[in-house]
């Protein structure tokens, strides 16, 4: 029954796609053709006209500026000064008037004069005198003012030239030219603007040849040549130059609708895909990776609680073993030794630094040889420099219980305790020695495989009631991976090592370098 419905859902669902298919085929020859021509028409005018409003902005400064320095009197005099002192003066003078007035406008741009002897001042910008010279040659016979593109000094410009005249002495010629350089750069950068499509090429035309253009390719070559090249092109003067701003619409932007309906084919199966994905990735997210995190935290919870809990029961037992016999310094001892041990388990997060682990550990210890009477001695020998990392919670006293209660709890005579922490390339390593009973190598063989398996979480609930090491271990590999985790040897001299493997973490704010 279930297959039967199935097929017949399939079925449908195969049909609906060839209809839709049927349906984008029949749309597509009535519109598409006639829908890209539109739009393509409208893109290319909306990139002319802001093309065109971009350079008329940026080359009308230009022509401000010079225009107004042309029509001052202050240039025209600096300009037909001989005395050389009195020029300087002047220059000074003409100079205030392009800082407050107009250079204000014109950023970095190069503004310079040069008088009808060929005797140039520059005020803004750096530029050499032999470009000046170049400048100056193609200008003079200049007597209105004029763009070009030039290069100099192996910078190219946008090169706007004004004749100065005196004041009703316009018969008697220029008395010299403001010159007003922008680099190409700004120019360059107009045309490559983020903003304009793909498929559409833009360029600056002058006397019918590119001068640039956002496609190297065009640079220089006659403007006629664009029409054939393109599919279709649009261009407009730039007002008040001899400028033109061009934009055009490649063949393949322009033809690209033959492309479309196996687009739109495709598009329509990957739709029907991505529907089902989607639903898929929504009910997982919404639903089953939160039930997933929610139990995982409540058995990382639970082991938490499963290693620490008989710890805390029998010290508070101990403490009142201790009561009975009024040995109340031994008390104090102890109640300090927990309170603050309980107090590092509420840290904020699930790691702690390193320093506080290993204080947790001697207060451990201290409690363990006020409940045996000094029985066990310890040594530890920790890399000073392990205190600028951190590492998880609750990892060495395991361990460590582990080694006084199941290793040195029975034995007799010396009962020692070894812990080490080091620092290599990419790990922290801490090993928790004994020279207690030790393990037989069968039952060794067993502790190593169910350390091996205790990373992943698929055990009955009844398993959370495990032994300290495997609990640890499937902390460790619950939150760092498989990389990372407990290992455990035999000692020569009898006993039993556990080494941990962490990740490194370093203390946060902590510029240490080892």
């Amino acid at each position: 029954m279930r297959k039967g419905r199935l097929k017949r859902r399939f079925v449908l669902i195969l049909a609906l796609y060839t209809v839709l298919t049927l349906a984008v085929w029949l749309v597509y020859y009535n519109t598409v053709f006639s829908y890209t021509r539109q739009t393509a028409q409208e893109t290319i005018e909306t990139t002319k006209n802001n093309l065109l409003s971009d350079l008329s902005g940026e080359y009308s400064r230009l022509r401000s500026a010079a225009t107004t320095l042309a029509g001052s009197i202050y240039v025209q005099d600096f300009l037909t000064e001989t005395n050389s002192n009195i020029y300087y003066e002047k220059a000074n003078m003409v100079s205030e008037i392009i800082r407050k007035t107009i250079y204000l406008q014109t950023g970095g741009d190069i503004i310079f004069t040069v008088t009808s002897q060929g005797v140039f001042h520059r005020f803004t910008g750096g530029i050499s005198a032999d470009a000046i010279a170049s400048v100056y040659e193609t200008a003079r016979y200049r007597s209105a003012p004029e763009y070009s593109v030039v290069e100099l000094d192996g910078v190219g410009y946008f090169c706007l030239t004004a004749p100065v005249f005196l004041r009703g002495s316009v018969s008697e010629g220029a008395v010299g030219h403001i010159v007003a350089l922008s680099h190409l750069a700004e120019a360059r950068r107009i045309l490559t603007r983020r903003d304009i499509p793909t498929g559409i090429d833009t360029a600056i035309i002058a006397d019918g040849v590119i001068l640039f253009s956002n496609n190297p390719d065009l640079d220089g070559k006659p403007a006629a040549e664009v029409e054939s090249l393109y599919g279709s092109v649009m261009m407009e003067q730039v007002s008040g130059s001899n400028l033109y701003a061009a934009a055009a619409i490649t063949n393949d932007a322009l033809y690209q609708g033959e492309r479309l309906l196996l687009i739109a084919s495709a598009i329509t199966l990957a739709v029907l895909l991505a529907t089902l994905a989607v639903l898929y990735g929504i009910l997982s997210a919404k639903m089953v990776s939160p039930m997933i995190e929610s139990a995982d935290n409540m058995k990382m919870g639970l082991l938490k609680t499963q290693i620490n809990a008989h710890f805390i029961a029998n010290t508070i037992t101990c403490i009142e073993g201790l009561a009975q016999t009024g040995e109340t310094k031994k008390i104090a001892i102890a109640a300090a030794n927990l309170a603050g041990m309980l107090r590092s388990q509420h840290e904020p997060g699930d790691e702690v630094n390193v320093f506080t682990q290993l204080e947790d550990v001697e207060r451990y210890i201290e409690i363990m040889n006020i409940r045996s009477d000094n029985k066990f001695a310890v040594s530890m020998d920790v890399d000073d420099t392990l205190f600028h990392y951190r590492m998880p919670w609750l990892i060495l006293q395991p361990l460590v219980e582990n080694a006084l209660i199941h290793g040195l709890k029975n034995k007799d005579g010396d009962r020692r305790l070894s812990i080490t922490g080091k620092l290599e390339a990419d790990c922290i390593f801490f090993e928790v020695s004994d020279n207690g009973r030790g393990i037989e190598p069968e039952p060794l063989r067993d502790l190593q495989e169910m350390l091996e398996a205790a990373g992943e979480w698929d055990y009955e609930e009844s398993k959370l009631k495990g032994v300290a090491l495997t609990n640890t271990q499937r902390r460790i590999r619950a939150q760092y991976g498989k990389a990372y985790g407990l290992t455990v040897r035999p000692v020569e001299c009898g006993g039993l090592s556990v080494t941990a493997r962490l990740p490194i973490i370093r203390e946060v704010g902590d510029d240490y370098r080892a």
